[in-house]
């Protein structure tokens, strides 16, 4: 199961999914107050963030982005050379460094 995983790229797209998330609430959280906006619309943000969620994980598992556009993701990898490494873990560590470094910013800040 976690091979399937690897193979067709869903932790990647939870982990940028998670990321970009991260940062769409903070932004809410400074820009949605000085609108004048009601409180409801940080909970409407979060609504929608947690609604997008099982949509983005289902997406990745059936498609993939690739250089010819969106393509169904094949069922089995048919036989041939391996694809080559990619960077996964570089960027998985400067996304979970940068998310840290923001949470200490946002902690030493408050």
């Amino acid at each position: 199961m976690w091979q399937q995983f690897r193979r067709r790229r869903v932790i990647r797209v939870v982990v940028t999914y998670a990321a970009c998330s991260f940062a769409v609430v903070q932004a809410a959280l400074l820009f949605l107050p000085r609108f004048a906006l009601p409180d409801w619309s940080i909970r409407a943000v979060w609504g929608v963030i947690v609604m997008g969620f099982p949509v983005t994980v289902v997406l990745s598992w059936t498609y993939d982005l690739t250089s010819r556009g969106i393509v169904r993701t094949p069922d089995e990898l048919g036989p041939g050379p391996a694809p080559p490494p990619t960077g996964r873990k570089v960027w998985l560590v400067l996304s979970i460094g940068a998310m840290v470094v923001a949470l200490l910013l946002r902690a030493f800040r408050s």
